[in-house]
């Protein structure tokens, strides 16, 4: 499988990308664990990169499909209330955040990210 190449602007997201995954791991492998310290470690990290994000994309949005847009304010507005209603010590919501973020960073890698690249600046 050839390596994915990303536009320079996005590179620093797809690292951001990795390590949320790797958290989500982590608590998938126990969602009966707590994983606060771990959560709480990757809080300020994870909402400055949707901040960041939201930034970057802003100017882009009227030459994408609206479907794209709407999934990425829905995830980061749904997964922003689930970091600041933690419920640790909940299996489910440990799951259900994990699934979340991941779900959510391989729809911006597959997805969201091809689609914005044509409208960057060319490196």
């Amino acid at each position: 499988m050839k390596p994915l190449k990303r536009h320079p602007d996005l590179i620093e997201r797809s690292r951001e990308h990795h390590h949320s995954l790797a958290l989500c791991v982590r608590i998938l492998r126990d969602p009966a664990a707590t994983h606060q310290t771990d959560i709480e470690a990757h809080r300020p990290d994870l909402l400055a990169h949707f901040q960041a994000e939201e930034q970057q994309f802003a100017p882009h949005w009227p030459a994408l499909d609206e479907k794209l847009r709407s999934r990425f304010e829905a995830d980061h507005a749904g997964l922003r209330d689930m970091l600041a209603h933690p419920q640790y010590q909940n299996s489910e919501w440990n799951r259900r955040l994990a699934v979340t973020l991941r779900d959510h960073a391989r729809f911006e890698e597959r997805e969201l990210f091809p689609a914005i690249e044509p409208f960057l600046d060319t490196p």
